[in-house]
């Protein structure tokens, strides 16, 4: 059996661990070099991977421990498109970040590249294990990365509180997944995930709901959704420029992928029926979080922090689509987990182009002095329009086919989620534009957040921004874009979503010696018009929410109530206190709602 399916959590793994035993004795040059081709390396392996997935899922058992009968005695990785697509996007998004880093972050003394190569190798094996307790233990590996990296500028004070807020709440969610685990593994005396599916069957008591609440209590927590969500701002603002790539682009929506996973393969049958509470939480949840993290996004003025928001509102989005359920949603779902990736990621980079050159991230600071960058304002603009799903933008293509999955009320209200949150993330991205690349309007308020002083990544400066700083801002653009290109996109992402939805296909993948052919799935037919209406909409909503704030001083008083979500939401920063016990209070509310939820509709 060919051991490539383990190559691209082997490899990093091998790479950082020299890198990390000989760092103080290589130059800064061959480290990078090390670190870059390694994950380059993962990428085009993950792109093979993802190749030969299509037409059969793949299955790679370590050592050779093949199941005994319906005995899953070894540990196994089982890579199927949806899994291997994500795997692809946690290389691209690494080896972007370690090119826009490369001979110029000065923080961490050389750490820097062996932890986002054990971040990498986390990221992957996350996507690829078919093990329920290993799923929880790359789990534990991406976070300490996570918590690691977010700290890394250990010369400042406010990256160090907010990788104590990510661990102390991080660890809370994790010890409710161990639990859960526990809780399953003692119903079952299993962990691999299709044998606790099929020995679950479809029990529907207190112990597997239980089961259940605990482990996608988990997984929310790393999915930043209300009101789980407190930690990622103060984490994701204070962290490397491409460490935000990573947690922002791609590490939340692992979450989602994770609960997608238990939820379909372990209990598919225990939640199965018309009227579902799991996924009615769904759509409860992810619409509450589509508005609150929108709202907060505009009333923010520290880069970092919008893009964090939006984050946050994009999660909510997403388990959304997880809420509606069907196989068109959850196609829906991948092209717009890979599209907001490439789109954050883009203005992640854009925001450490600013940092590098201007030296602050704090918006009425860079007021009107981003008026020479043009590059860069075009690359935030067209950021701006990807999150407003603006065709040919992938995330357009996410929007439509999760609207389209479901008709009648539950479309209506996906329709205007989306177009709520584009508007409000949109809205904040296009009200920077105007102020720090045009120089409209004036500074506009200056909130606590955006006083706090963060210090450039790079002690050299630059009178023009290096290749190697504006070519991932831009690839990941451009990526976002390219995406919408593919061709027979529609019935590719139709046939992963039937796939990871198999849960019947899934176990029998698992056990049998021949690994299962794809599924033939039909044609997905995108509405074109209502795409391209629906962007439009969207994005002259968010430039007439813009320029509400931005020339508010210029419109009567009766007409300002637009742009007052800018200034005016006090009570609601109050909330993002800082403390972490507070974030952990939320958290066991979350707990308690959720739970309370699941039990009364069951």
């Amino acid at each position: 059996m060919t051991t490539a399916p383990a190559l691209p959590v082997a490899v990093p793994m091998l790479c950082a661990a020299f890198l990390a035993a000989v760092r103080k004795w290589l130059p800064r040059f061959f480290i990078d070099l090390v670190a870059v081709l390694a994950a380059l390396f993962n990428l085009v392996l993950c792109l093979w991977l993802l190749h030969v997935s299509w037409s059969k899922s793949i299955v790679y058992w370590f050592g050779n421990w093949f199941p005994r009968g319906h005995m899953v005695v070894g540990i196994g990785f089982v890579i199927d498109p949806m899994g291997a697509t994500l795997a692809v996007v946690a290389a691209f998004l690494t080896l972007l970040g370690l090119i826009y880093s490369s001979n110029s972050m000065e923080s961490g003394k050389n750490h820097y590249q062996p932890l986002m190569l054990i971040f990498l190798a986390a990221m992957t094996g996350f996507c690829f294990t078919a093990d329920l307790f290993n799923l929880f233990v790359f789990f534990e590996l991406m976070s300490t990365a996570a918590f690691a990296l977010c700290g890394l500028k250990t010369e400042e004070p406010s990256p160090l509180q907010g990788a104590f807020n990510f661990a102390v709440t991080n660890t809370v969610g994790a010890f409710f997944t161990l639990t859960g685990i526990g809780i399953l593994y003692g119903a079952t005396g299993a962990l691999n995930m299709a044998q606790m599916g099929m020995l679950l069957g479809s029990r529907h008591d207190s112990l597997a709901l239980t089961a259940c609440l605990f482990i996608i209590t988990g997984f929310l927590i790393k999915a930043a959704v209300f009101p789980f969500h407190f930690w990622l701002p103060d984490a994701h603002s204070v962290a490397p420029t491409p460490v935000c790539v990573l947690f922002s682009g791609l590490m939340v929506e692992l979450g989602l992928f994770a609960i997608l996973r238990v939820t379909s393969v372990i209990f598919g049958s225990s939640f199965a029926g018309a009227h579902d509470p799991l996924r009615s939480s769904f759509l409860v949840l992810g619409g509450t979080t589509a508005v609150w993290g929108g709202m907060m996004s505009f009333a923010e003025h520290h880069l970092k922090r919008v893009l964090a928001f939006s984050t946050i509102s994009h999660s909510g989005l997403m388990l959304f689509a997880m809420g509606v359920g069907t196989p068109k949603a959850i196609a829906g779902w991948l092209i717009y987990v890979c599209g907001h990736a490439a789109v954050k990621s883009g203005l992640f980079f854009t925001a450490g182009i600013l940092l590098h050159r201007l030296r602050t991230m704090s918006e009425p600071a860079l007021f009107a002095r981003g008026k020479g960058l043009k590059f860069t304002a075009v690359l935030w603009f067209l950021g701006g329009c990807g999150l407003a799903a603006l065709p040919p933008f992938a995330t357009s293509i996410g929007e439509d086919m999760v609207s389209q999955a479901k008709h009648g009320s539950l479309e209506l209200a996906c329709t205007a989620f989306f177009l709520v949150s584009g508007i409000l993330t949109g809205g904040a991205v296009f009200r920077v534009f105007m102020r720090v690349f045009c120089g409209w309007g004036d500074r506009g308020p200056s909130d606590r957040a955006a006083q706090v002083d963060e210090l450039p990544e790079m002690n050299e400066e630059h009178r023009t921004i290096p290749f190697r700083i504006f070519a991932p801002a831009a690839a990941c653009v451009l990526a976002g874009i390219g995406l919408t290109f593919l061709p027979d996109l529609d019935s590719m992402l139709l046939d992963a979503a039937k796939r990871v939805l198999d849960r019947a296909g899934y176990i029998a993948t698992v056990y049998a010696a021949p690994q299962n052919a794809g599924m033939a799935v039909g044609h997905h037919g995108l509405k074109i018009g209502t795409m391209i209406a629906h962007g439009i909409i969207a994005v002259a909503c968010a430039w007439l929410l813009a320029s509400w704030a931005v020339f508010h001083r210029s419109i009567p008083r009766r007409l300002r109530w637009p742009s007052h979500m800018e200034g005016s939401m006090r009570w609601v920063r109050q909330l993002q206190s800082g403390q972490p016990a507070d974030y952990v209070a939320w958290a066991m509310a979350g707990v308690a709602a959720l739970g309370g939820a699941l039990f009364l509709m069951k």
